[in-house]
């Protein structure tokens, strides 16, 4: 199964242009995917990656395109509102990690 699994994905690097997409020759940041219970991690991607992206996932996206936001800010004004609607959803973030730990308890 994970032959052809590999020999698909090589087909598709060998025809798709890497280059172009999100991301491209930038390190991966994977602190807020490696905040979140292991057991909980794979059936998010597998879920993300098919559309159906849970509320938690939707803010790790939100976040990282704060932070993006944020880096390429040079004015105060709006730099102070990005970090503070930064810290919101980072806040609502942890709480949702949070209650789903102790659901699991």
């Amino acid at each position: 199964m994970f032959n052809s699994i590999e020999k698909m994905i090589e087909e598709w690097l060998s025809e798709t242009d890497c280059s172009q997409l999100p991301g491209a020759g930038k390190p991966l940041n994977l602190d807020d995917y490696f905040r979140w219970p292991e057991d909980e991690r794979l059936g998010f991607s597998l879920l993300k990656s098919s559309g159906f992206a849970p509320v938690e996932v939707e803010q790790l996206g939100e976040i990282g395109r704060l932070r993006s936001e944020l880096k390429a800010c040079a004015d105060d004004v709006t730099r102070a509102q990005l970090r503070h609607r930064l810290q919101e959803e980072e806040v609502k973030l942890n709480l949702s990690i949070e209650r789903a730990r102790r659901k699991r308890r």
